[in-house]
C-alpha cells in the first residue's frame, strides 16, 4: 500500500497518543441532563489538538442555558473540496457510577497491562485520540490525503444528540455526496461493521396513588406497589408481543429493559403517592415504536383497574433511521482496507445501542459506525486498549489516503 510509510509512523507515535488520550480523560464532559456541566473544558483542549494539526477550527456550538457559558461546544476542521469524509467523534460521557469499584480515580486515567482506565477512555476518547492521531501521521511521513476530509468533534451523544449532531444537520454543513465513519461502537475482533440501529425507545411510567402511613395502608393507595406490578407486567409482555429477530443485529431481537427509578419517600414508614420509573426499549426495525406504546398503554390501563391509580406513560426519547446499504461505498471501502491492513474479514451488523450515525442516516447519509473495543464504555473500569489506539489508528489513516 502507498501508505507504509504513515502506517510505520503511527507505530513510533503510541506514547504520544496514550499520552494525549490521559489528558483527555483527565478533563469531565458530562452532559446537564446527567447533572454535569457539558463539554465546555474538553471542547477547548480538543481545539487545541486541532490546532496543532494546522486545521482551522469551525465552531458550530448548539444554545444551551443549562451549561456555564450557555453553549454545547461542536467543533469542525475540513481538508480539501469535493466529496467528503467525515470522520465523526464525540466529546461527552456519562457519570462514572459508584467510585469503588474503579481501579484507580476515573478522571485521573491509568494504564495496566495494556490498558488505559478512566472514564471516557474507550467511549469517545480512543476514537478521537486515533482519528486525529492518524491524520497526524499522513502530515509527518508526508501522505496526502486522497480525498476531502472532515473532522466533526460534537457534543451531548449520550443523551440524544440534539445539541450535537442533530444540531450539525441544521447547518448547511453536510453535501449530499458526503459520507462519514463514526468510531463509537465496536468488538473486540474490530471485525465487526455497523450499518444498522434498532429504534430506540424510551418511555417514563408515573404512577399516583395517595401518600399516608403504613400503619392505615387502607386510608392510602399505595403508588409503588402499583409501579412494582406495572413494571412486571411490562417486564413479561413486550418481550412476548414483539417476539421477532433478525441475525443482522446484536442481540438478535428487540429488548425492553426497566432502568432509572426515581427515589419516591425518605422513611420507611410512609406509603408513598408516586412511584416514577423508565424503560429503554431497543426495537427491531419490524416493529414501528407506536405500537409498543400502545401496548404499554393497555398494561398501565389494567394497572389502573386494578390498584385505583393513575398512570401516565410519556416518551422521552424516541428515534429510528434506515439502515446503510451493505454495498455502499464507505461500507465496501472500510471491509477492504480492514483486510488489508487488520487481516480480518468483516462483516456488517446491525446493533441496539444508539450512536450519532442514527441521525446522518434518517437524512440518507451513509454511514459506517466501526473501532476495536471491549465494550466497557459505560461500565465501572472503563478502558481502552493501547493496541487498539494504534491499530483503528491504522485503518483510518488508510481511509483517509483515499479508496483502498
Amino acid at each position: 500500500m502507498e501508505i507504509e510509510a504513515a502506517l510505520d509512523r503511527i507505530d513510533t507515535m503510541r506514547d504520544d497518543m496514550v499520552s494525549t488520550l490521559t489528558e483527555l480523560c483527565r478533563i469531565p464532559a458530562i452532559g446537564p441532563t446527567n447533572g454535569g456541566e457539558g463539554e465546555g473544558k474538553k471542547a477547548a483542549f480538543v481545539q487545541g489538538l486541532l490546532k496543532d494539526l494546522g486545521l482551522k477550527v469551525e465552531h458550530f456550538d448548539a444554545p444551551d442555558k443549562r451549561v456555564p457559558g450557555g453553549k454545547r461546544p461542536n467543533l469542525v476542521a475540513r481538508v480539501g473540496k469535493g466529496p467528503r469524509l467525515w470522520f465523526l467523534c464525540h466529546m461527552d460521557i456519562v457519570p462514572t457510577g459508584e467510585r469503588k469499584g474503579w481501579r484507580c480515580d476515573p478522571f485521573a486515567p491509568k494504564a495496566f497491562d495494556g490498558r488505559l482506565y478512566g472514564r471516557g477512555t474507550e467511549d469517545n476518547g480512543q476514537a478521537l485520540v486515533s482519528v486525529l492521531s492518524a491524520y497526524q501521521a499522513l502530515l509527518k511521513s508526508k501522505t496526502k490525503p486522497g480525498r476531502a476530509l472532515g473532522f466533526a468533534i460534537v457534543s451531548d451523544e449520550e443523551t440524544g444528540s440534539a445539541f450535537g449532531a442533530k444540531h450539525l444537520l441544521t447547518q448547511d454543513l453536510f453535501e449530499p455526496k458526503d459520507a462519514f465513519v463514526v468510531p463509537d461502537w465496536g468488538v473486540s475482533a474490530g471485525d465487526e461493521v455497523e450499518i444498522a440501529e434498532k429504534s430506540v425507545l424510551w418511555f417514563k411510567i408515573t404512577v399516583t396513588g395517595k401518600q399516608g402511613h403504613a400503619s392505615t395502608p387502607n386510608e392510602a393507595v399505595n403508588a409503588h406497589r402499583a409501579g412494582a406490578f406495572l413494571t412486571t407486567s411490562i417486564d413479561a409482555n413486550l418481550p412476548g408481543k414483539f417476539r421477532a429477530t433478525d441475525p443482522l443485529f446484536r442481540p438478535w431481537n428487540s429488548t425492553f429493559e426497566p432502568t432509572k427509578h426515581e427515589s419516591n419517600v425518605p422513611n420507611v414508614n410512609t406509603i408513598p403517592g408516586e412511584d416514577v420509573f423508565y424503560f429503554d426499549c431497543r426495537v427491531l426495525p419490524v416493529y414501528r415504536t407506536k405500537d409498543v406504546v400502545a401496548t404499554v398503554q393497555e398494561l398501565a390501563n389494567q394497572a389502573v383497574q386494578t390498584f385505583g391509580v393513575k398512570v401516565a406513560v410519556e416518551v422521552v426519547n424516541q428515534e429510528s433511521s434506515p439502515p446503510t446499504a451493505t454495498d455502499a461505498p464507505i461500507v465496501r471501502e472500510l471491509l477492504e482496507i480492514l483486510r488489508k491492513v487488520r487481516n480480518l474479514r468483516a462483516k456488517p451488523v446491525g446493533i441496539g445501542g444508539g450512536t450519532v450515525a442514527g441521525p446522518l442516516r434518517e437524512k440518507n447519509f451513509p454511514c459506517a459506525v466501526w473501532s476495536t473495543t471491549d465494550e466497557t464504555g459505560h461500565t465501572v473500569n472503563e478502558y481502552a486498549r493501547i493496541e487498539n489506539l494504534v491499530a483503528d489508528a491504522k485503518v483510518f489513516a488508510a481511509l483517509m489516503a483515499g479508496p483502498a
